[in-house]
């Protein structure tokens, strides 16, 4: 079989099912009907950076080591590399590798993180985030000189038309996105390649920077906003649907069709947790004195103030001395409000609705305390047990939807880069590090930012020969997707993977036909991950910050 894999960042069956349901996007709903359908599990996080590697690699975090554009490291106490990660920490290991070693022709089509671009068995155009949005990179490097631009706006540009709510602007550049995308997609259709993975982030763009247009509820929503601006998300979702449905008119009986999302999107929260005021209060941790702390305060709130008055928002990143600026993120993070040498754990935000509570582990954290084994086990569990007994004392519902051990949802070389417990954050509630306050709103500054953030639930479709028709799975998990598409291509699938085939959305008769074959591990590069350019980090970091990814 051919497959043809279209990613679909942050799509939502909460915006999608009901714009299928009316009949306006058809062909999502055509693919249900005659295919399989099922909610798409994310990653823990749900972000880009762990999800796309996760699809790209059949392995959880644990196993490949991305958990945000910012990788983590409980070695620091604001818990996050200094570097943005990039294609070296995987790349030779994924899909795009396994399908072309077996002699299969591949199109790659800007699926996040494959920066720098890779030499694979076909085209790869790398996706977000890259230095230069204009610019296409790609391996075989030359073929960039063939391509057009990327997009009609520069990350600078992208982030003044959304601060000035020009839909005008957005409209065009996403119109000319999807062009860009249908030409290189469908010429790949048309010359037979074997296995195409197109991608476009549009959705997830306009959910953050617009749901307060889409969502009657949001705290910004403007009533009186025209009813084509109120529908900006619902009509691009619609125009991608169209899109979609132009190639799959063209595709014979020898294609299969897998369209996927990597996390959901919905409403940004509207509060913090801050864990620190509670296990400040049970004694797990010491706060600063009440001078340094209220230092601590006002530097975060003029910082936060510099910051949304400077556009690009990279000045603390690239202007201040190394010292200092460590310093001013100490003091912004919470990290600058703690002492160290006598705090069990303490709060590790992460991703909404996805964050973390780490212990001061002695060999682990630089002034760690609490012992490797027996100790690290009995405060783990009572704190656990702590955290799942808070309610939000307006309503009385828990706060924390599920408290985890990392080693639940996860596993792997890389599980010591996790926090030791995992929350669940209640709809609504981002994890926080104040230790004045249970809970606090989010700053109204923040949300007219970014109004929309990602839920752990994506969507996922596949349709062809190889499936069962109008079959609803329970949900899929994004592991199993490469292994899935690897099946479908006639590949073996490596068998140092987290993931399976899904071999519940196959047709029997197919499954008898074609039983799932494995293979011993193919040799392939990833490892520590080497350092981008000054240069390129400047870049990547204003795509970053502009959708609330990074400081």
């Amino acid at each position: 079989m051919k497959v043809l894999v279209i990613g679909l960042d942050g799509m939502t069956f909460d915006v999608a099912r009901p714009l299928m349901d009316a009949g306006e996007m058809a062909t999502l709903a055509s693919l249900k009907r005659r295919g399989v359908s099922a909610t798409l599990q994310s990653t823990y996080p749900p972000i880009s950076a762990p999800a796309w590697v996760t699809f790209l690699t059949g392995n959880n975090p644990g196993r490949h080591g991305i958990y945000n554009f910012q990788n983590l490291d409980l070695s620091r106490y604001s818990s996050f590399s200094e570097n943005l990660v990039n294609s070296t920490y995987f790349r030779g290991k994924t899909l795009l590798d396994h399908a072309g070693a077996e002699g299969k022709r591949i199109l790659a089509y800007r699926i996040p993180l494959t920066y720098p671009a890779w030499a694979i068995n076909g085209l790869l155009v790398s996706g977000p985030p890259t230095p230069d949005r204009k610019r296409a990179y790609t391996m075989p490097a030359d073929h960039a000189n063939e391509l057009p631009p990327m997009t009609l706006l520069s990350h600078d540009e992208l982030a003044r038309a959304k601060r000035a709510g020009d839909i005008a602007a957005i409209d065009a550049c996403n119109a000319y996105e999807l062009k860009v995308m249908d030409q290189i997609t469908r010429c790949a259709i048309d010359d037979g390649t074997d296995v195409i993975v197109t991608f476009t982030g549009i959705p997830d763009g306009l959910h953050h920077s617009f749901w307060h247009l889409h969502d009657p509820a949001s705290p910004f929503h403007d009533p009186a906003a025209s009813a084509h601006d109120k529908n900006v998300i619902r009509r691009w979702y619609v125009e991608i649907d169209r899109m979609i449905a132009g190639w799959l008119a063209g595709l014979g009986e020898e294609w299969a069709v897998v369209v996927l999302s990597d996390h959901g999107g919905g409403p940004a929260p509207t509060r913090y947790l801050n864990v620190n005021h509670v296990l400040a209060e049970r004694g797990y941790l010491k706060p600063t004195s009440a001078s340094r702390a209220q230092l601590a305060r006002l530097v975060s709130r003029q910082v936060n103030a510099l910051r949304r008055r400077i556009p690009g928002k990279v000045w603390l990143k690239n202007h201040l001395p190394a010292v200092l600026r460590s310093q001013v993120r100490q003091l912004r993070n919470g990290t600058g409000r703690i002492e160290w040498g006598a705090t069990r754990a303490y709060a590790v935000p992460i991703f909404f609705p996805v964050t973390g509570i780490n212990l001061n582990v002695r060999g682990r954290q630089p002034q760690g305390i609490v012992e490797p084994g027996a100790e690290y086990e009995r405060v783990r569990d009572e704190i656990m047990t702590i955290v799942a007994a808070l309610r939000d004392p307006t309503t009385g519902a828990a706060l924390c939807r599920r408290v985890l051990r990392k080693e639940e949802v996860l596993a792997g070389p890389h599980l010591d880069n996790v926090p030791d417990i995992l929350l669940v954050t209640l709809e609504g509630v981002d994890g926080g590090h104040d230790v004045d306050r249970l809970l606090a709103a989010v700053p109204e500054a923040t949300l007219r930012n970014v109004s929309g953030s990602h839920t752990m639930e994506g969507v996922f479709f596949a349709a062809g020969a190889p499936f069962q028709v109008g079959r609803c799975l329970e949900a899929v998990d994004l592991g199993d997707i490469l292994p899935t598409v690897l099946h479908l291509a006639g590949v073996a699938i490596p068998d140092d993977i987290d993931g399976g085939v899904l071999t519940e959305a196959l047709a029997p008769e197919y499954l008898a036909a074609h039983p799932v074959a494995t293979t011993s591990a193919r040799a392939g590069g990833g490892g520590d991950g080497d350092a981008l350019s000054a240069g390129e980090e400047h870049e990547m970091r204003k795509f970053l910050q502009d959708l609330g990814y990074i400081e």
